[in-house]
């Protein structure tokens, strides 16, 4: 039990690796989900500022947030470094402002630095298994849209193909 957990658990925020998220992709049917790729911005300047240590609490409390914000349903990952993934099952593009909203609060709790850790932010793009104008993979439209929270300033969350919530809602 032991070594499956640790096969299939990433060690430091103990959530989902990416051999689990693989693995969740394949036998997961894509109807009725969404999937949430969730970048932690600037980390780099977290690790350089206040060192790996304080990184990797913040990579913890990032962890804890989004495991903490969702339904034990939903299957959250940590597929490297100070990105995620976020499966939420059973739901539509009809949930996209709740789900939007569910993105925004997070940002705000990682604002708070009560903790004694530094303030961050997510840029988080999430794409619907019902989407308008599908591309031809669910991860990569949520990896576009990601990239449009980027664009814009960072800080937000966007659902795939372009509704935007966050700092820099258009």
């Amino acid at each position: 039990a032991r070594l499956n957990y640790e096969a299939s658990h990433d060690a430091l925020t103990g959530l989902y690796n990416r051999a689990a998220y693989d693995l969740f992709r394949k036998s997961t049917p894509e109807e009725h989900i969404a999937l949430a790729v969730v970048d932690v911005d600037y980390f780099k300047t977290v690790n350089d500022r206040y060192g790996h240590n304080v990184g990797d609490r913040v990579l913890q409390r990032v962890a804890n947030v989004l495991r903490e914000s969702f339904r034990s349903a939903d299957i959250v990952c940590r597929i490297g470094g100070d990105e995620f993934v976020v499966i939420l099952l059973r739901v539509s593009s009809a949930s996209v402002p709740t789900i939007l909203r569910k993105f925004e609060q997070i940002n705000e709790q990682l604002a708070d630095t009560s903790s004694g850790l530094p303030a961050v932010s997510l840029s988080i793009g999430v794409a619907f298994s019902d989407r308008e104008n599908p591309g031809e993979d669910i991860f990569k439209d949520a990896d576009k849209a990601c990239y449009v929270v980027k664009e814009a300033g960072r800080g937000g969350v966007c659902a795939y193909p372009n509704i935007r919530l966050g700092k820099n809602e258009q």
